[in-house]
C-alpha cells in the first residue's frame, strides 16, 4: 500500500485541492482531502491521472518505455505491422509495468498498392500488407482485424490528387465504417486535409485524427458532433522544418533520450519526415482549425502521432512530444483544464477505457506526479517527479 499525500489533485475532470491518494494492488483505494502523512510527500506538486497519448505509431518496445518515462501510461497505437509484432507488444504491455500500456488498431485500412502498404519494408516471412480494392472488401478486412485483436479500426483517407499512390474511394471508407460498426468497433480516420476531413465525416468515421493544414474548416460543419485528435505536434512538424526547436530547447524533454538521437536532432535529422510542399500548407491553419473545433464544442483528444524508430531521430518523439502537444493545444486557445482532460479522462471515455483516465476509488493506479501546477503553467507536466503504472512506481523517472 502506498499513499501520496498533500499534492494538488487533478482527477481527470477538475481540481480537488490538496488530497491524499492511496493505492493498493494496482488500484486506487482511497481519495481524501487534506495533507495527512503519507509514503510520498506531494506538497507543492500536482497529481494527475497518467497521460493517454491518443495517437502513436509503435516501432519497438523501447517506444513504450520512453512513453512511460514521460508520464504517458497508455498509448493508442494507430497502425503497426505485421500482426505478430503488434501481438508481441500486447504481450509485453500485459506483463511489464515499466512500459506504457497500449491499445492498437493493428493494420490500417488502405488501398491495394497504396498507403500505408508502401511505407513498410519487405517482410522476411513473405507477409504482405492487405489492401482494399473496393467496398466489397470491407467486411473481410474488418473481420480479419477483429480476429487479430484490433481494439478499433484505422482508415487512411486521402484524395488521389494529394498523394501519388492508390487511395480508398469515399464509398470504400463508408463501407469500412459500416463493417466496423457491425462488429462494435470505433473507426479512426487519417484526415489531414480539408477534402479528407469532409470525406471522413460523410463516411461516418467516429474519430478524426489530424486537422487540415491546407485551409480553414468549412463553415457549415456541425463541430459539436465531432471527435478530433488534432496531433498538432505532427502538423507543426509537417509544416515547419524548425519544429524540433522547442524540444531541443527544454532539457526536461530531452532527459532519458538516446544521446545519439538528440545529437541527430540538433544536426537537423528529422527522421526523413519531409516538410509538406502542398500549396497553401501552413501550421496556422491547423492551430486556427483546432481553436474553431474547441470553441464549437467538438470533443478534443490529445495525441502526438509519435512514430520514431528506436535509435534514430524523429521529428515527433514518443513521450516528450506529448508535453509539447499539451502546450500547443493551450497556445491554440484551448482552456488548460480542457487540455488536461483531453489527455486523461476524455480519451478514456471515447475509447471505452473505463478503468483509467481518472483519480477515483476503483480506478487503475496509473498516475503522474509533477512539480508545480500545470493548470497555471501547462509546461509543469514536464517536471516529472513520479510515475505509477498499475500501482507500480517507475524506478527511473525523467
Amino acid at each position: 500500500m502506498t499513499t501520496i499525500s498533500g499534492a494538488q489533485v487533478f482527477d481527470g475532470n477538475d481540481v480537488l485541492g490538496p488530497a491524499s491518494v492511496t493505492i493498493e494492488g494496482g488500484i486506487i483505494t482511497d481519495v481524501r482531502s487534506g495533507t495527512a502523512e503519507g509514503d510520498v510527500d506531494g506538497r507543492g506538486m500536482t497529481l494527475l491521472p497518467g497521460l493517454i497519448d491518443a495517437h502513436v505509431h509503435l516501432r519497438g518496445a523501447g517506444n513504450l518505455g520512453q512513453d512511460l518515462r514521460h508520464g504517458v501510461t497508455t498509448v493508442l497505437d494507430m497502425f503497426s505491422a505485421p500482426p505478430q509484432f503488434t501481438a508481441m507488444l500486447r504481450g509485453r504491455a500485459a506483463a511489464h509495468t515499466h512500459e506504457a500500456d497500449l491499445r492498437s488498431s493493428g493494420l490500417m485500412a488502405g488501398a491495394v498498392d497504396g498507403w500505408p502498404a508502401v511505407m513498410l519494408p519487405p517482410d522476411p516471412s513473405g507477409w504482405r500488407m492487405p489492401g482494399l480494392s473496393g467496398p466489397e472488401d470491407a467486411e473481410q478486412f474488418v473481420a480479419d482485424r477483429v480476429r487479430e485483436g484490433s481494439d478499433y479500426l484505422k482508415v487512411f483517407v486521402e484524395n488521389s490528387a494529394d498523394v501519388d499512390r492508390p487511395v480508398l474511394s469515399p464509398e470504400t471508407v463508408a463501407a469500412v465504417c459500416a463493417a466496423a460498426r457491425s462488429h462494435g468497433l470505433l473507426t479512426v480516420a487519417h484526415a489531414p486535409t480539408l477534402w479528407a476531413f469532409r470525406t471522413a465525416i460523410a463516411a461516418g468515421v467516429d474519430v478524426l485524427t489530424h486537422v487540415p493544414l491546407d485551409g480553414p474548416l468549412d463553415d457549415d460543419l456541425d463541430l459539436a458532433g465531432l471527435v478530433v485528435c488534432p496531433t498538432l505536434a505532427m502538423m507543426r512538424a509537417r509544416a515547419d522544418a524548425r519544429s524540433t526547436d522547442d524540444l531541443l530547447a527544454d532539457p526536461r524533454l530531452l532527459a532519458g533520450h538516446d544521446p545519439e538521437v538528440v545529437a541527430a536532432l540538433r544536426a537537423g535529422d528529422r527522421g526523413h519526415l519531409p516538410v509538406s510542399d502542398r500549396p497553401g500548407t501552413a501550421y496556422t491553419h491547423a492551430a486556427e482549425n483546432l481553436a474553431r473545433l474547441a470553441d464549437g464544442g467538438a470533443t478534443i483528444l490529445a495525441g502526438t502521432d509519435a512514430n520514431d524508430v528506436p535509435g534514430h531521430a524523429a521529428a515527433v518523439l514518443h513521450g516528450a512530444s506529448m508535453h509539447l502537444e499539451l502546450e500547443l493545444l493551450v497556445r491554440a486557445g484551448m482552456a488548460t483544464r480542457n487540455v488536461l482532460r483531453a489527455a486523461t479522462a476524455t480519451p478514456a471515455d471515447v475509447f471505452g477505457l473505463g478503468d483509467r483516465g481518472r483519480i477515483a476509488v476503483g480506478q487503475r493506479a496509473d498516475l503522474l506526479l509533477v512539480a508545480g501546477d500545470p493548470l497555471a503553467d501547462i509546461t509543469a507536466t514536464r517536471e516529472v517527479r513520479g510515475v505509477w503504472r498499475s500501482g507500480v512506481r517507475l524506478s527511473v523517472a525523467v
